[in-house]
């Protein structure tokens, strides 16, 4: 009798081993910016009670800017965040003894883009050339514009940036006081609907055309917490993928539960916001056979070239530094 109580006994302390995440585990994540539409799939895992099914209790919180969001992350301050990947290499390479790595590529493109006013007689990438850009100096999509200029055929030199808050810039566009904005191709185009313009008035440029490899957004986590609680990682970046596909299958109902993080948002601009994001960012065709947050190791050291040069450090000579899949469930569990 002793023999079979010691082997229960063993049995039940060989499962506690391979179980680390414990029914509600606390989890704080942070956003990398106001709520908005591109959030619905944290809502909506939030509302589903799919973090609880996985054993965890999230806290979410609203960001303040991709760079903000990895400092919080790579101190402690957060567990995870979400923010842009392609800010990794320039942050990894400063701090090599606090390294962030993304664990989910949770939208696979970027929403970069020039958007011009028709009217300034801009219909394609080389009539920049001449032409006022508004933009905050240190926009990743005005920082990115070498190499899109590049890429795209245009004299770089021979652009007039005009530097404006995140807040002012889509107010001058609309005005004529710039020619173009660098932003976030959906962001801006909603900002220009309500204030009354026109969608064919404006062009969008988008920089995914001619530099197709670069990454969307994703959840991100530092090195260390990775290291020490790999099953809560893995836990989490399963539930935003349950989250994701839920918002995919049924963008409105996803919308509704964006107010679960801020009672004030606008459900329906936020809508039109996600479904904007995700004709942009999902249309992948290899993510239907490959599943959420594939990328293959060609494309992401292509997308970290772009990077190296845009901040002017080296190439990690470890990709996974910058976005490390095997946090990933397999592939069956990430289609669409």
């Amino acid at each position: 009798m002793m023999r079979f109580k010691a082997f229960f006994w063993g049995l039940a302390l060989a499962s506690s081993f391979s179980l680390p995440v414990s029914a509600q585990t606390p989890v704080k994540f942070v956003l990398d910016w106001t709520v908005i539409g591109i959030h619905a799939p944290f809502s909506i895992a939030l509302d589903r009670k799919i973090f609880e099914k996985n054993g965890l209790s999230a806290k979410i919180d609203r960001g303040y800017g991709s760079v903000d969001t990895i400092n919080k992350v790579a101190n402690g301050v957060y567990d995870l965040g979400f923010a842009d990947p392609n800010l990794l290499v320039k942050y990894n390479h400063e701090n090599p003894n606090a390294k962030v790595t993304m664990v989910l590529l949770v939208y696979d493109a970027g929403q970069s883009a020039i958007i011009a006013r028709a009217g300034s007689r801009i219909a394609n990438p080389k009539d920049l050339e001449g032409k006022k850009i508004g933009a905050p100096p240190s926009d990743n999509t005005r920082q990115m514009f070498p190499v899109y200029a590049r890429a795209a055929g245009i004299d770089a030199s021979k652009v007039e940036w005009v530097s404006a808050t995140p807040a002012l810039k889509d107010t001058l566009l609309f005005k004529g006081d710039v020619d173009a904005v660098a932003s976030l191709e959906p962001t801006t185009l909603l900002a220009l609907r309500r204030m009354g313009a026109k969608p064919e008035d404006f062009v969008s440029l988008r920089y995914g055309q001619f530099l197709p490899e670069l990454l969307g957004t994703g959840i991100i986590v530092s090195q260390k917490f990775a290291k020490e609680k790999p099953e809560l990682v893995r836990a989490f970046v399963r539930s935003v993928i349950e989250g994701e596909k839920l918002a995919l299958a049924d963008p409105a109902a996803a919308a509704k539960t964006l107010t679960l993080l801020d009672p004030m948002a606008d459900v329906a601009s936020e809508l039109n916001r996600f479904n904007m994001g995700v004709a942009m960012s999902m249309s992948n065709p290899a993510l239907r056979t490959e599943g959420i947050g594939s990328v293959t190791p060609e494309r992401l050291a292509k997308a970290m070239s772009y990077m190296a040069e845009t901040f002017d450090v080296p190439i990690p000579k470890d990709l996974s530094d910058i976005y490390d899949q095997s946090f990933l469930p397999p592939a069956a569990e990430r289609t669409f």
